[in-house]
């Protein structure tokens, strides 16, 4: 079930994941073999969230809000317009990186990963403070009000 709370959570595990890449992701750090290895599991786990967090707010969340009044409909395309441009960076990012997860810790790939991962993060704490308390004070995704969940 889709809730406040599940995408809470979702966006719980993202941050923490996203942190720990984002702490580990030095060239020091990269310098030490384990190191290495675990970033490169941590960051394809995190790729997979990523792709499947969205895939849940595309198909859950917003083509129910897409339903509502004005206000949170206009809220929703705003997201959604935002999303786009985010998951165009993600896919091209993924296609460029991750899609058989086979890359190298290049200066380049540390760089965009860092930025990319930014963008993710700056996503995520917009959804928390602008579009849950939203869905909140609209009685949306409560438990009441749950939407069925394909994941």
């Amino acid at each position: 079930m889709t809730t406040i709370a599940h995408l809470r959570e979702a966006h719980a595990q993202l941050q923490e994941m996203i942190a720990d890449v984002k702490t580990g992701l030095t060239a020091e750090n990269l310098k030490i073999r384990a190191n290495a290895k675990a970033m490169h599991t941590l960051l394809c786990d995190l790729a997979i969230k990523v792709r499947e967090h969205l895939g849940e707010e595309d198909k859950e969340m917003y083509p129910q809000l897409l339903k509502q009044g004005n206000s949170l409909k206009h809220t929703a395309w705003n997201f959604i317009a935002g999303e786009s441009e985010l998951r165009k960076e993600f896919e091209a990012y993924y296609k460029k990186y991750l899609k058989d997860c086979n890359y190298q810790f290049t200066d380049a790939f540390v760089a965009e990963t860092h930025a990319l991962l930014d963008a993710v993060l700056a996503r995520v704490e917009r959804e928390e403070k602008v579009l849950f308390p939203k869905l909140e004070e609209a009685g949306l995704f409560g438990t009441e009000q749950a939407v069925r969940s394909h994941g």
